[in-house]
């Protein structure tokens, strides 16, 4: 049953129907009111009708900062969403409530966050993805996890994901390495070059660089030992003599390099603009250990044990060795 009355110069709409809850909602006509109650009452009777008043005045940004403090913080890659999380917060999508939540809105932020937010080198498209996933996860988390009331079509899901190259070619060439070094000694994070160059010489991630504490590496084997990686085990990793040498300097602080990724990206992309190199992510430092020790001659074996690959599909990724660099090992073995 419908009741429809006048109230402070609006039409308030007010429908009971026995085992639910009564709907209500106001209008500046009548005729509106009379309108949305029949169409109401259709609904209930064919237990069609959804009430959205639970979400009506929650945006994307309400439920994003949910997801970021309840959810996150009981993942391994915490660090990194709550980045890429607050990046989205402080877009304009996250104001929108989320019942005018449209695909247009995710097109348009994926659209706009392509160039980096204006910064030096524009953002790869799995990281793209990445954020658009972050969009469609935390809708479907509020739908099915907090019983929130949302239109059956998530947005997100209807947005086409940017084409990705599983194989990236990029690594630095000597005279790059040299120049980035050298730019690196010039930013305001002091140890800046002493972080890139154990990056570069170790093959480990972002991650386990950061986390690597100075109990854990052991000066006299030459060894580091890494917890909790990425694929969920310990890993015991070789160190080379100038990688100890640069961890010895930090032996006495409790972390060897503990900085944000936020922070780090920051100083990074100075200094990659000061060495005038393109299209160069830290974690491409990775890529470019892990090439050089199979032109060194180490077998997938060895490398997977410093890289921490557990199949060599995973590992090819990052092996980005060009016929150029074979010409000399060419002619000096031949071919049989």
């Amino acid at each position: 049953m419908a009741y429809i009355r006048k109230r402070f110069g609006k039409w308030q709409v007010e429908i009971k129907k026995k085992n639910t809850k009564s709907v209500f909602k106001t209008f500046f006509q009548k005729s509106s009111a009379s309108k949305w109650a029949k169409e109401v009452e259709y609904q209930i009777d064919r237990e069609q009708y959804e009430d959205f008043s639970d979400s009506a005045k929650l945006s994307l940004g309400d439920i994003l900062i949910r997801y970021r403090d309840e959810i996150t913080p009981s993942k391994k890659s915490k660090e990194g969403e709550v980045f890429k999380i607050n990046l989205i917060l402080r877009h304009k999508i996250a104001k929108v409530r989320l019942l005018d939540l449209k695909t247009k809105h995710v097109l348009d932020f994926k659209n706009e966050i392509k160039f980096n937010d204006g910064k030096y080198y524009p953002r790869a498209s799995s990281t793209i993805n990445k954020y658009v996933h972050y969009v469609y996860t935390v809708w479907e988390v509020a739908k099915i996890n907090w019983a929130i009331s949302l239109p059956p079509i998530n947005p997100a899901s209807l947005v086409k994901k940017e084409k990705v190259k599983d194989k990236i070619d990029r690594i630095l060439t000597a005279e790059e390495y040299q120049d980035l070094l050298s730019a690196c000694t010039k930013s305001n994070l002091v140890f800046l070059h002493d972080m890139v160059e154990f990056a570069y010489l170790t093959a480990m991630r972002f991650g386990e660089i950061t986390k690597l504490k100075s109990k854990n590496v052991n000066f006299e084997k030459s060894t580091a030992l890494l917890l909790d990686t990425k694929n969920g085990d310990n890993r015991l990793v070789p160190l080379t003599d100038r990688a100890l040498e640069i961890a010895k300097k930090y032996r006495f602080q409790s972390k060897l390099f503990p900085i944000t990724r936020d922070k780090c990206r920051h100083y990074f992309e100075q200094a990659m603009k000061r060495a005038q190199i393109h299209k160069f992510r830290f974690h491409d430092l990775r890529a470019c250990a892990i090439t050089n020790l199979f032109l060194n001659g180490w077998s997938i074996a060895e490398v997977s044990v410093v890289s921490g690959h557990k199949t060599w599909s995973e590992l090819q990724r990052y092996t980005r060795i060009k016929a150029s660099d074979l010409i000399v090992k060419i002619n000096k073995k031949g071919i049989v």
